[in-house]
């Protein structure tokens, strides 16, 4: 009797434990995505300079570079699956009544676009989200000349 008893004791506190390194590794998975997302959600319907939106850009390149997602042969990063760190950046433009996608941007070279852009004010209108939670698109919109 007192070695099944201890057999379901072990059984129980095993299933325990196990239920909580889950738990704790999911909170700190979250924690992770949440501190990424954060850097990126703090422009949300926000009205910011060009200058800005170049470092957002130039944070999303960086991003995406360490996540090591490839790139075509247009220079544009391609979606490794749903669940990578894949940032794109677009940018709407009223003057040209265009959208510029960042790798446009970034391969024309950021000292050209600060310059043009960095007392153009735009706001964040739209962000998306991968499967994994993690920011994975941001459009921002002129919204003055």
């Amino acid at each position: 009797m007192k070695k099944i008893f201890i057999i379901i004791i072990t059984i129980v506190i095993i299933a325990i434990v196990v239920v909580l390194s889950k738990y704790y590794e999911y909170k700190e998975q979250k924690s992770e995505i949440d501190t990424f997302n954060a850097q990126y959600e703090q422009y949300l319907d926000k009205e910011i300079y060009g200058t800005q939106i170049a470092s957002v850009i130039n944070k999303a390149v960086d991003d995406n570079e360490k996540a090591d997602i490839k790139k075509d042969e247009n220079g544009k990063y391609i979606q490794n699956d749903e669940n990578s760190v894949n940032i794109e950046v677009k940018i709407i433009d009223l003057d040209e009544d265009t959208i510029f996608a960042m790798e446009t941007l970034y391969g024309g070279g950021m000292t050209q676009f600060v310059q043009y852009y960095s007392a153009i004010l735009f706001k964040c209108a739209e962000i998306r989200y991968n499967s994994a939670g993690l920011v994975s698109y941001m459009l921002f919109e002129q919204i003055s000349t």
